[in-house]
Order: structure tokens, then C-alpha cells, then sequence
């Protein structure tokens, strides 16, 4: 196993230019849909050169393809970048079969093949990592760089994670309505929760989070039945993903925030060091929490590109 922690500041300082950290001018995402499983599946496309090696990104429970929009840009010099709506989010199809890691990961394998878009690197965060932890496992032939963001088979199991865990279970710090009457009502409750973002910020929030219903309230995009993710199913499939990290077959990156209470490095080492032929790492980015790229995006970027080029 190579175990390495990337909390060198000189190796990993913020960079004001440079490919690594900055957003390529003028690149912007198209919509696209793909039917799946049954399903249509929407994903966002930066540029759609097929002469680049394509980048896949996928986001955490209950969230949507457009947490990369600041991201993307930042690798679409080197990488064919799409973000995929995760099936039961965003504007894809909500799922009756359910919500389980196989079925995201069979989405994966079935979206590799539908477009072409393989072999890929792969950036997974929060349920993005559970998921691509089976992808890994089952669909490793269609990867070659795994990164797995701050999210492993089991909670973090010190005080301070089981508060996060049962934080989630409950859905956040504060109980969000069933619905808004008004754009503006859904961007009041969202500033009220953040106040360090910005308008423009929150008013794409509320735009990629919500859709108006048959009586013109505004209410989540997500399938309700995604929250059971966040307590027992999770907690349920625990063995299943251990068994997956034992079969993974793509170079992997086992990728924490310093000060994370959600992927503890005691779990992330074990990851790294059961995933077979050595294929196997470790790293941090320094003083962050969960949300890594959305923290430290300089210092994310830079780690996601080092590992791809190895």
C-alpha cells in the first residue's frame, strides 16, 4: 500500500494561476439525458471533446450534478468532464427499485457503456464515494483512477463523528419546510442557514434544488425516500461495501478532509490498505471538514490532478 498525506504546504499551496487553479475561460456545461436502467438520467457536459480522457463526477445524498459547476472548469483543459444526476436527483427519474450503492453503481456501469464515455477517471464525494467504492468493485475495467471523497463503508466512530452521524439522520441543524410559495421564501430560508454565500450563490441553489409541483409550491427535487440513506440502509450496507473495498481493481484515492467527522484516517487507511496489488493511497486535504472541493478548491484540484497522473 501506498499511504501518503498530502498536508506539505509547500507541495500543495493555494496557486492564484496556473491549470491546476483556474477555471478555464468560457466553458460552460449542456445538458444531456441518457436512459438507464429504466431510468432518464440527466448529466451535465463541459465541452464534450472526445479527444480527452473523460472525468466523471458524481455528488453527495440528495444533491445535483451543478455542485461541480465551479469544479469542472478547473479540469476540463485535460479531462472530457460530466457530472451525472444521481437517479431519484436533480432532473433525473426517481427510482421505484429503490436507492441502494449496487443500483447507483450499476447506473455507472450502464452510463460508461450507453455513452462511450470510458475508461474514466472518477471523482466520487460523500455518497459519490459509497457509491464509487462499488463501482470500483464491479465496473473497475471502466476506471482508471478512483477517488473516493470523504465517505467510506462506516461512520466515523468517535463522539464527534456519531454527533455527525446522527446530525444527518435528522436531516441538518435546521428542519427544512416541505415546500416554499416563492423562489424568494426558498432563498430567505437557505441565507438564514448561510451567511457567508453569496446571493448569486443561493439563488443557484434554489434554482438546481427545487421544482414547482402541480400547485405551483416549490418543493425538493430529491426522492423523499433518499433520506432512509442517511440512518439504517447506510449502516445496513456497511459489510457489503468492506466486501467491495477487498475488490476493487483501479488505482484508488482514498481522499479526507483534515478535520472531517465523517471519514475518520484510521477507516481511510484500512480502505487503502485492503484494496488489492498495492492500488491503494491515501491523502488529506489540510484543515477541512466534509466538503472538501467546496472548502479548499485549490488545494482539492491540485491532489485530484496529481493522483490522475500518476
Amino acid at each position: 500500500m501506498l499511504c501518503y498525506h498530502l498536508t506539505d504546504s509547500t507541495k500543495y499551496e493555494k496557486r492564484s494561476g496556473g491549470k491546476a487553479g483556474s477555471a478555464m475561460a468560457g466553458v460552460y456545461s449542456e445538458d444531456k439525458w441518457v436512459n438507464i436502467n429504466g431510468l432518464d438520467i440527466h448529466y451535465l457536459d463541459w465541452g464534450g471533446d472526445r479527444t480527452k480522457k473523460p472525468l466523471l463526477l458524481m455528488h453527495g445524498i440528495g444533491g445535483h450534478a451543478h455542485m461541480f459547476d465551479d469544479l469542472a472548469p478547473r479540469m476540463s483543459d485535460e479531462w472530457h468532464v460530466v457530472a451525472m444526476d444521481e437517479r431519484g436527483c436533480g432532473d433525473s427519474d426517481w427510482s421505484r427499485e429503490g436507492y441502494s450503492t449496487q443500483s447507483y453503481a450499476s447506473d455507472v456501469g450502464q452510463f460508461a457503456l450507453a455513452t462511450g464515455l470510458y475508461p474514466m477517471d472518477y471523482y466520487g464525494h460523500s455518497q459519490g464515494s459509497r457509491i464509487g467504492i462499488a463501482v470500483g468493485a464491479y465496473f473497475g475495467n471502466f476506471v482508471d483512477h478512483l477517488v473516493l471523497g470523504d465517505y467510506g463503508p462506516m461512520p466515523d466512530p468517535s463522539p464527534a463523528g456519531r454527533d455527525t452521524a446522527a446530525q444527518r439522520l435528522q436531516g441538518g441543524q435546521q428542519e427544512r419546510p416541505r415546500g416554499f410559495f416563492s423562489p424568494q421564501m426558498a432563498f430567505d430560508w437557505h441565507r438564514q442557514g448561510d451567511e457567508t454565500a453569496s446571493d448569486d450563490e443561493l439563488w443557484d441553489t434554489v434554482k438546481n434544488t427545487y421544482r414547482t409541483n402541480w400547485d405551483g409550491i416549490l418543493v425538493p427535487k430529491t426522492d423523499p425516500e433518499i433520506r432512509w440513506l442517511n440512518g439504517r440502509t447506510a449502516l445496513k450496507e456497511g459489510p457489503m461495501l468492506w466486501d467491495c473495498v477487498e475488490k476493487i481493481s483501479c488505482k484508488t484515492l482514498v481522499l479526507r478532509g483534515g478535520v472531517s467527522t465523517v471519514l475518520d484516517m484510521a477507516q481511510a487507511e484500512k480502505m487503502a490498505e485492503i484494496i488489492p496489488n498495492g492500488n491503494g493511497s491515501v491523502a488529506e486535504v489540510p484543515n477541512v471538514g466534509h466538503m472538501l472541493h467546496r472548502e479548499d478548491m485549490d488545494t482539492t484540484v491540485n491532489i485530484l490532478r496529481d493522483f490522475y497522473a500518476t
